[in-house]
């Protein structure tokens, strides 16, 4: 990382109350800054990191980048004063980015950007240096502080570009500055912002549009937007799928692992993953597996050990039988597949039930998207319907299947479930925005819990 000295000058800053320093990090967040970190005063929605100043000093910061000269606490030093904070974080992000000799990544999508970049990471982590992007750092926040993690040693680079609202993924892909782009798909999300899927894959699209003439983009084109974009680029391209696409891939298991084959190149891809839906988020993975150079042979061999992300489609022994946890986010696309792979699931059950939670920023439409979730979920055969939020109660309560569902508060929800689920042999989907609040009522489900994952 640079030093003291050359960040101020990067960022345009002023250095107060200057000492000696070694920086060995930039974190934002106070409550995990360690001895040697730079600590970046973030403003945000919800809070100010100027207020946490003392305390990250307490914990051994080696100084601060901050654009509010009267939040300075006493036991301040290596002070760097901004104008803009973001600003200044996008800045040094891309100097550091500049230093880096590596092959970067980029990949985005409405849904499958971690699955698809978790899986990568898995194919490739044992046959070179790969730096992996944490958690959800996907923003205009969290893509540079991504970047400024990364070590110079890394020969790859890994990291998932998000958006909300148009505009956002193309400062975020002039930042990354990639020579591989993946976008995984172009659905209903965020359409309080987007207002069509148009508008959605257009917006995704724009990671393909910053691609060197050098690069290369992987494309699912089973995506009908993506499609159709796809067929307008001009540039180095390959297209994936089921129906359609450069490398195609059959279904040929989906109940209990996912199963998947690929004629050109021959491959036989047996995975832990839940959902006919992840096989392109596979081929998409191995596609640009192939590119880097990993062999049909060590690609087969190493993804049969893959572990799905936290909260995507994990199934978990229960003691009603099994959770079938898919909490951490929901929009209409990602919500039909996650039914699909609770009603083709390979547990040794009787009964599927469903906690629904709502689906949020789906704009004007969001009521018809509710009631499209409980009417496919009726005609799946769930048993079982918990609605969590407004949005599923009302469109629960505009079904005529009134006793498919269970209404009950929030707070009551874990004790609701298991008392309506007492006989071990149901398989409960937990599924909903992470807003919502979902994987703290999978953490009290699992309290009772005697048995490990189910495999």
């Amino acid at each position: 990382m640079f030093c003291l000295q050359q960040i101020a000058r990067i960022v345009s800053g002023e250095i107060l109350h200057e000492n000696e320093g070694r920086v060995a990090r930039v974190i934002h967040d106070s409550r995990h800054v360690e001895p040697g970190d730079l600590f970046i005063a973030i403003r945000g929605q919800r809070t100010d990191g100027h207020n946490f100043l003392a305390q990250a000093f307490e914990r051994g910061v080696c100084g601060a980048i901050i654009s509010d000269e009267g939040a300075i606490p006493d036991n301040a030093s290596n002070l760097i004063v901004v104008d803009d904070i973001i600003a200044a974080l996008h800045k040094l992000a891309s100097a550091w980015r500049n230093k880096l000799d590596a092959t970067f990544v980029g990949i985005t999508g409405t849904c499958g950007k971690t699955t698809t970049r978790s899986l990568l990471y898995h194919l490739l982590q044992d046959a070179m240096s790969v730096y992996s992007a944490p958690g959800n750092y996907n923003t205009e926040i969290g893509l540079p502080l991504a970047l400024l993690r990364m070590p110079r040693s890394a020969e790859v680079g890994l990291f998932e570009l998000g958006a909300s609202a148009p505009g956002e993924i193309a400062p975020l892909a002039s930042l990354l500055s990639p020579s591989i782009g993946v976008v995984t798909l172009a659905g209903r999300g965020h359409l309080m912002g987007f207002r069509s899927v148009e508008a959605v894959a257009q917006e995704k699209w724009d990671l393909v549009r910053a691609l060197p003439t050098s690069g290369w983009a992987y494309v699912n084109v089973d995506s009908p937007p993506l499609a159709a974009l796809s067929k307008t680029y001009a540039g180095n391209m390959t297209t994936v799928g089921i129906d359609n696409g450069d490398l195609r891939g059959s279904v040929l298991s989906a109940g209990a692992g996912l199963v998947v084959d690929v004629q050109s190149p021959r491959l036989h891809l047996e995975t832990p993953l839940l959902g006919a839906h992840n096989a392109t988020n596979i081929l998409l993975a191995v596609a640009v597996a192939l590119e880097l150079g990993l062999s049909a042979g060590a690609i087969e061999d190493k993804i049969k050990t893959f572990s799905p992300f936290p909260h995507r489609l994990n199934l978990i022994a229960a003691p009603f039988g099994y959770i079938l946890d898919d909490s951490y986010n929901a929009n209409p696309e990602s919500t039909r597949a996650a039914l699909m792979a609770l009603a083709e699931l390979g547990a040794p059950v009787k009964h599927r039930a469903f906690v629904f939670g709502d689906m949020l920023d789906l704009g004007e439409d969001s009521s018809r998207f509710h009631d499209e979730v409980i009417e496919l979920a009726l005609e799946l055969g769930i048993g079982m319907i918990f609605p969590v939020g407004e949005r599923t109660t009302q469109a629960a309560k505009r079904s005529a299947s009134a006793g498919s569902f269970v209404f009950c508060e929030k707070e009551d929800l874990a004790g609701c479930i298991h008392s309506h689920l007492p006989d071990g042999k149901t398989s409960l989907l937990v599924k909903g925005s992470l807003a919502v609040g979902l994987t703290k009522i999978v953490q009290a489900l699992l309290e009772q819990r005697s048995i490990g994952v189910y495999h």
